[in-house]
Formats: structure tokens, C-alpha cells, sequence
């Protein structure tokens, strides 16, 4: 039988050298508490109390927290705990054919972002794993999945993670202000409870996938794959293939098989704007891929200041990107015709697809691009046949077509996504809500961080975030700060929970619901923002990343009902001395430091009613 709290693989202990603070009332004759039954706490004001944190998923966001955390805060254990038998996430689970990111490799990896406030500048601070190796403008899903392995080595990660470990349901105490979170160790089958403060769910938003439903479908008796769950042993040489799915990942296989099989099937029964990934001004021509030489390579490695310039080149062309997302701009509009043209020039004269797949009455920004570069030019293949039409069903040899006329093959590759209802496929529960009834209803959500009223609980990210703007990795940052902040509040404040409050939330979803209605993502494309549909639900960021980072840059704990561990808001105060005065820090800091002393008088003439005059 397991504890019902772990001990932490990790303690990060206080370094604080200080007196017997308990002692000092009754030396010295100090009042300890009043008639009220109110009591002064024997410790430091910014005395930063044990705490425990879970965070769900050793994907890039588990990556990030793990590396931060030690560096960030004190008497804080953390365990990361993930279900797969490796670190990596999504990278780590899709290995289709094919599967790459439409982010640019240089800006699809880690930088630190520590936010310094002074005077009125921000100072933005980069780099702790900048990769100058990587092979492609686009990299594979294994050498994604490689770079998060490495960091996670070299930067010793791995005493945070805890794999083959499946988080099953989450319920909150309120008396004693924690998380009872199930664990299921998958090896062993057995169920622990482990308790912690503060819950993070980082377990993706594309984790959840899903067969399609076609009759018929698991009676095939060839090979019967999905995307998400792919077998990499699989042979398609020489076979007959179906990919149903015009999807991200769809369109990534079909680009990467048409040449090796003899013959493909494949299905795009709604106008969709095919067009090359990200930054396509950094890319090659028409957007392609391109092989990134040793000398680049070696150039990036020596100069890297250099490097980071040409990261922010291409990260400033994705943050161009939101305004052709806007209806009725010139982006929008240029953009519609770039990518009119180049799909028409890529489909080879083929009037009968560009009928059916070139999109007239919603624009490119509705779903999110895909680097499908070779996509369009494999319909025209001879051995490649390309429906408009649903099939009718699966059969056991292959699938019958809207004609009615069946088609062996020897492989099904379903390409058909995910769950996208925000709805998480475990229990959580806080004082009498759950999660999954919350969402049921309605996806309403803090900021994309948080459900209104569940207390210590955030996610990476939820409903309302910027899942269609560019690299994610940056927001991964952003939020781990963010959540560190919060954490350190909790401690020293002696906090018990911060829950958004309801009100705030639903603020939020009714301005986002009303500007969402400018963008193209709500015109009639299917997508997976709106949960596969063309009128479906649409819960995304309502404005630029930009505006995302500098939002979240600081927690807004006015947005959040506060509950502490006393009646006395300030009993955090403590004995009247801070910590500072017992760590060694400097006691006369804000008199200025040799790093930012301060400024003297001016010597020069002075200025009165506008005219000079000298001292």
C-alpha cells in the first residue's frame, strides 16, 4: 500500500541561518496573541513555506517546469508524472510518416524568459538550450523528439520525472488545501494517491485521439493504423493505401507516401487551403524545406548572437501573421490570393480538383497551415486517386466508394485527429464541481489557464489559447513563469488556494466569443479548432501573441478569489523581520547596487522658467 503522500524524490531546503523564533516571545515578554484568539506566527515576513507541486505530462511543458523550478523557488518537492514510457509528449507519440512541425526548427526549442521590471523597460533574457544543430528548416518528429531528450539529459531532468505513471483523477481537499491526485503505475497496475498543493495539467490538447466512425471500420483485415498510435514498422512499399484524413497529419502522409506505394486512396470532400507551413519568407522556395549545410550549422554554434538575430527574424514574421487571420484586411486578402495561385500552379491543371479542394468563401487563415509541400502535387499522381465524395463503408478487403464500387487495399491509415471538447478524460473535482461539467456545457475558461473556480489548478494550455498563432514553446515559458509566480505567492502569503473567479472568466469568454467573430477562424472551414466541424464551438486566443505574452507577463490576482490558511490575511507578516535580514542579502538594496547605482545631481546649469541658470 502506498503512502498517501510521497516523499519527494526532491526537497529544495532553506538556506536561511536564523534564531529560534519561537523562543523570542517568552524571552523577551512579547504578546503572542490577542482576546480574539488571534496569534502573530513565529516566522520571517518572505519565509517561503514547503509546498508540493504535480505537474501532469513530460512533454515540453514538463520539460520547461522541471528546469525552472529549482532555479526559481525554495522548500518546494515536485514530481512531473507521465503515462508514455518516455519523456516527449506528443513528439514522442506521433511517428506517421511523414510527421514533422510547420514551426521552423530554430524557433521550435527552449529559451528562458525571465521578465525584469525596471523603470519602463522590459528585459526580455534568451537562451539555456538553443540548438544550433538541427538538420531542417522543418524538423522530423524524431529529431524534435531527440532535442527534448538531450536537454532533458544534459540539464539532469530526469530525477523530476516519474514515466509509466497515469494520472486518473484529481480531487481536491479544501480542508487541508491540497490535491488528492490518483495515480496508476502502468507497469504494476496498482493506484496511489500522491497529495501536493498545486496541480498543472500539462497533459496537451491534442492528446486524445480518436477513431473515425465509418461502418465497417474494424472489420478490415489488412493493417489498420492511426496517425497518433502509428506503427513504424508498417510496410507501405508497393502497397495499396488508404489515408483517410486531409488533416495536418493526413496531409503529411500522403506527401510522404505517394512515391513508394502503388496506389493511394485518399479522401478531400470540403475545400481546404493547402499552403506551406510557418515563416514560409525563411523557407525555400515556395515555402519548401530546406537542408541546413555544416557551415551554417557551425556558424550558428560560434556565433550566437548572430544565431539568436535570425531567430527573431523568422519569430517577427510568425507574430505578422495575425492580421491576415483578420476578415476583410489587405493580409487577408493578399494572402487568399497568394495561396489561390499556388495551389492552382501545385494541382497541375487538374480543374476538376481545383473545383472541389480551392476554398472561394473563407479565407487562409480558418485552420491552421500545414508544411504538406508535396501534397497537392501527389493528387495529380497517376497512382494516386483523390475522392470528393464520403465512401460508403469499410469493408474487409477495403472500403466501398459513393458509387458503390469496392477498392482492396492492404493498409487504412486514419489521419482523423483528436478530441478538442477541452474536456480532460480524467476526474477533477473541487469542492462539489467537477471539471468535465464545467466544459460540458461550455468551454469557459481563465485566460486559457484556468477553470473558474477550481483552486491551484492550471493548465498548458486550456479553451481560449493560442493554439493557432505559431511556436508554442515560447508560451510554454511564459506560463511556467507565470505559474512559479503564483507558487512563491502561495508560500510566502500563507495562501491556501487562488481559484478565478467565475465572473472574471465569463468577462473574458463573452469579449473573446464577440471578437472571434472578426476572424477567419470562425468562417466555413472545418478544423480542428472547432472541434472538427464548420459551425462548431471555437475557443481560441482572441488577439496576437504579442498580447498573450504581455497579459500573462504578471498573475492578475485580482482575477482570483483568495482563501488563506488563517482568518488574519496578514498573519504572513510574521515576527516584524524579513528574511533578508537573515540570508545575507543586501540590507540597503534600494539605495541602488553596483550594477544599477542610481544617478547623481547634474553639475551643469539649472533650468528655471525655461532659461538657464548656473549653480
Amino acid at each position: 500500500m502506498a503512502p498517501s503522500r510521497l516523499e519527494p524524490e526532491v526537497q529544495f531546503q532553506s538556506e536561511f541561518g536564523v534564531p529560534d523564533l519561537e523562543s523570542l516571545p517568552a524571552r523577551y515578554g512579547w504578546p503572542t496573541e490577542n482576546a480574539a484568539g488571534y496569534r502573530i506566527k513565529e516566522q520571517l515576513f518572505g519565509y517561503e513555506r514547503p509546498i508540493r507541486v504535480i505537474h501532469l505530462g513530460a512533454g515540453a511543458s514538463g520539460i520547461c517546469f522541471a528546469k525552472f523550478l529549482p532555479e526559481t523557488l525554495k522548500n518546494v518537492s515536485f514530481t512531473c508524472y507521465d503515462k508514455n514510457n518516455d519523456i516527449g509528449g506528443t513528439w514522442l507519440e506521433n511517428r506517421y510518416p511523414g510527421c514533422a512541425c510547420d514551426i521552423p526548427s530554430v524557433n521550435y526549442q527552449v529559451h528562458t524568459m525571465t521578465f525584469l521590471i525596471k523603470a519602463e523597460a522590459d528585459i526580455l533574457q534568451f537562451t539555456w538550450a538553443r540548438n544550433p544543430n538541427w538538420s531542417h528548416f522543418y524538423s522530423s518528429a524524431e529529431e524534435i523528439w531527440q532535442y527534448f531528450r538531450d536537454v532533458v539529459d544534459k540539464f539532469g531532468l530526469m530525477k523530476y520525472i516519474k514515466l509509466s505513471h497515469e494520472v486518473v483523477g484529481a480531487y481536491w481537499d479544501n480542508d487541508k488545501g491540497v490535491w488528492d491526485v490518483k495515480i496508476k503505475n502502468i507497469i504494476t497496475g496498482v493506484t496511489f494517491t500522491d497529495t501536493a498543493e498545486v496541480f498543472i495539467n500539462g497533459g496537451g490538447f491534442l492528446n486524445t485521439w480518436k477513431w473515425p466512425e465509418i461502418e465497417g471500420l474494424h472489420d478490415f483485415k489488412g493493417k489498420l493504423c492511426h496517425t497518433a498510435r502509428y506503427d513504424p514498422s508498417t510496410v507501405l512499399d508497393g502497397k495499396r493505401v488508404a489515408v483517410i484524413g486531409v488533416g495536418s497529419s493526413g496531409i503529411q502522409v500522403t506527401a510522404n507516401i505517394a512515391t513508394k506505394v502503388s496506389q493511394l486512396y485518399t479522401w478531400v470532400r470540403s475545400p481546404t487551403w493547402i499552403t506551406a507551413g510557418f515563416a514560409q519568407g525563411h523557407a525555400g522556395p515556395n515555402g519548401a524545406n530546406f537542408e541546413y549545410t555544416q557551415e551554417q550549422k557551425r556558424h550558428f554554434a560560434e556565433d550566437t548572437i548572430d544565431y539568436l538575430k535570425y531567430c527573431k527574424e523568422i519569430e517577427d514574421e510568425l507574430n505578422q501573421r495575425f492580421k491576415f487571420i483578420l476578415n476583410g484586411t489587405p493580409e487577408a486578402a493578399e494572402a487568399k490570393k497568394f495561396s489561390t495561385n499556388q495551389m492552382k500552379e501545385k494541382l497541375r491543371g487538374r480543374e476538376d480538383l481545383m473545383a472541389k479542394i480551392i476554398p472561394t468563401n473563407f479565407g487562409v487563415g480558418c485552420r491552421r497551415p500545414t508544411p504538406g509541400n508535396g501534397f497537392l502535387e501527389a493528387l495529380t499522381q497517376p497512382n494516386v486517386k483523390t475522392f470528393t465524395q464520403e465512401m460508403q463503408r469499410i469493408t474487409p478487403k477495403g472500403f466501398i466508394d459513393h458509387d458503390g464500387i469496392e477498392h482492396e487495399v492492404d493498409v487504412i491509415i486514419c489521419a482523423t485527429g483528436f478530441d478538442t471538447s477541452w474536456i480532460p478524460k480524467f476526474p477533477i473535482v473541487a469542492n462539489g464541481k467537477s471539471v468535465q461539467d464545467i466544459y460540458a456545457k461550455k468551454a469557459v475558461s481563465y485566460l486559457s489557464i484556468g477553470v473558474p473556480d477550481i483552486p491551484n489548478y492550471w493548465t498548458v494550455v486550456g479553451s481560449y489559447g493560442p493554439v493557432g498563432h505559431g511556436s508554442f514553446l515560447p508560451i510554454i515559458e511564459l506560463l511556467m513563469q507565470y505559474y512559479l509566480k503564483c507558487i512563491k505567492k502561495i508560500q510566502v502569503e500563507n495562501i491556501k488556494s487562488l481559484s478565478p473567479r467565475r465572473e472574471v472568466c465569463e468577462a473574458f469568454v463573452e469579449h473573446a466569443d464577440l471578437f472571434l467573430q472578426r476572424t477567419a477562424w470562425t468562417s466555413g472551414c472545418s478544423s480542428w479548432f472547432k472541434q472538427g466541424k464548420i459551425d462548431g464551438p471555437l475557443a481560441i486566443w482572441p488577439g496576437s501573441r504579442i498580447m498573450y505574452f504581455e497579459l500573462l507577463k504578471e498573475p492578475r490576482y485580482e482575477d482570483y478569489n483568495i482563501a488563506y490558511q488563517s482568518q488574519n490575511h496578514f498573519g504572513f507578516l510574521g515576527n516584524g523581520f524579513s528574511t533578508k535580514e537573515y540570508d545575507g542579502s543586501d540590507l540597503s538594496y534600494y539605495l541602488g547596487t553596483e550594477a544599477s547605482p542610481g544617478g547623481m545631481l547634474p553639475t551643469g546649469p539649472a533650468v528655471r522658467n525655461g532659461a538657464d541658470t548656473e549653480i
